[in-house]
């Protein structure tokens, strides 16, 4: 008789470790299966980010083309530019400002143009620095809003 009360003890005992192992293996697919909904989710998530719109192109005021002596004291060199202002098309008051403004406007260029050196104005660096600081100049002065960008349409030193 004892051997029949080891046998249900052994018997109970394998019936609640197989469970148990059942249960186990069962949380551990819920759990995968739980993850990859998740990633799945993550990734349409970042797919609806890739649609952006761009900014709508503002207004263009044409500044003009100057020829300038450069500051390089070895040999005469000069610059020739034409160039562009971009600005909010929002704005009727910049529009006005902006045009009233034109003779300052060149003298600003002509003055930053014939401070550089021609090994500066070279570079796409130096280039760039003189947008920046044409930008920044310009933008100081008016009242009813900002150039967005400056281009250079034409630009060759000599």
């Amino acid at each position: 008789m004892a051997d029949q009360g080891e046998r249900g003890s052994r018997g109970l005992l394998t019936i609640l470790l197989a469970i148990s192992a059942l249960t186990l293996i069962g949380l551990i697919g819920l759990g995968a299966l739980v993850l990859t909904k998740v990633g799945s989710m993550a990734d349409n998530k970042k797919e609806a980010k890739v649609i952006e719109q761009k900014p709508e192109p503002g207004k263009i005021y044409n500044l003009g083309i100057f020829t300038v002596n450069l500051a390089d004291e070895e040999a005469s060199r000069y610059v020739r530019a034409e160039v562009q202002l971009e600005y909010s098309n929002v704005n009727p008051e910049l529009d006005k400002e902006i045009k009233l403004r034109d003779a300052q406007f060149k003298d600003m260029v002509n003055s930053l143009l014939n401070d550089r050196k021609a090994a500066e104005l070279s570079t796409s660096e130096g280039k760039e620095q003189f947008r920046r600081e044409l930008q920044l100049k310009i933008n100081e002065t008016l009242k009813f809003g900002a150039i967005t960008n400056v281009f250079l349409t034409q630009f060759a030193v000599q």
